[in-house]
């Protein structure tokens, strides 16, 4: 019989597919380097990973590896997260949910392949994202201060994790959005994709161009307001809107077709 906190690793990993990692549960930091590399949801790799480390808490990478974004809400020091979150008036479906040691809970969200970037506090203060390049101490998890309970009311072990609504994926995006409009600001490696001037004659080719390129950045919406704010700064002169909106359906159903 395995040791508690193997068996929790193993269970999580089998039960979701999520790959992960051992951590420092006190510290929230991994124990290993190259967590993200050596993430595992294979039981024997699991249990050679994780006994090096009794008592080792659980790390789940977030983003497109697990397919998961964790919105982190805290309640402490006085801010309420959850209160700040729900002024923002989105529509949130009922999900994954564990609570933290600290009185906060973190909401598990389906976002596939989407490269949701990580944040502290820029959606509502009191709430941080957990996504591309990210990872969150896993339910079972035992701190110092208390344990990760995974809540029972809201969905089983076994259930399904929503997908996240569109409305808060703009509201996580935006970070990366405002990085596209900054671009036409300073140079950066991508700038001469997104930001040359487009002249009459090439507008539709090069639109067509930077729109995919977009949409393999970006979900959808906040890829549409980029190639908007692209059509009016770069093209001379700009695109009609219905125009440009037909090339940006057509390099979408491209990319949906492509996977």
């Amino acid at each position: 019989m395995l040791p508690d906190y193997l068996q929790n690793a193993c269970d999580w990993a089998n039960m979701r597919g999520w790959k992960v990692f051992p951590t420092h549960a006190n510290e929230k930091r991994p124990c290993i380097k190259d967590p993200f590399g050596r993430a595992t949801n294979v039981r024997e790799q699991i249990i050679d990973l994780f006994s090096e480390f009794p008592g080792a808490g659980l790390g789940v990478p977030t983003g497109p590896s697990n397919g998961i974004t964790v919105i982190d809400v805290d309640r402490k020091n006085g801010v309420d997260g959850w209160f700040n979150l729900q002024t923002l008036e989105l529509d949130i479906p009922e999900t994954a949910v564990v609570h933290t040691p600290s009185g906060g809970f973190h909401l598990y969200f389906d976002t596939g392949n989407l490269e949701i970037p990580n944040s502290v506090g820029e959606v509502a203060s009191g709430v941080d994202v957990r996504g591309a390049g990210g990872y969150v101490q896993g339910p079972k998890t035992v701190t110092n201060t208390g344990r990760y309970v995974w809540d029972m009311r809201f969905v089983s072990p076994i259930g399904k994790i929503a997908k996240m609504p569109a409305g808060l994926v703009r509201h996580c995006m935006a970070a990366k959005l405002d990085d596209v409009y900054l671009m036409s600001h300073r140079r950066s490696p991508v700038r001469d994709i997104l930001m040359d001037p487009i002249l009459q004659g090439s507008r539709n080719n090069t639109m067509a161009s930077r729109i995919g390129y977009l949409l393999k950045k970006l979900e959808q919406g906040l890829a549409w307001e980029a190639a908007q704010h692209i059509n009016q700064e770069s093209c001379k002169p700009p695109l009609d809107e219905r125009e440009l909106h037909s090339i940006f359906r057509s390099i979408l159903k491209r990319e949906m077709r492509n996977g």
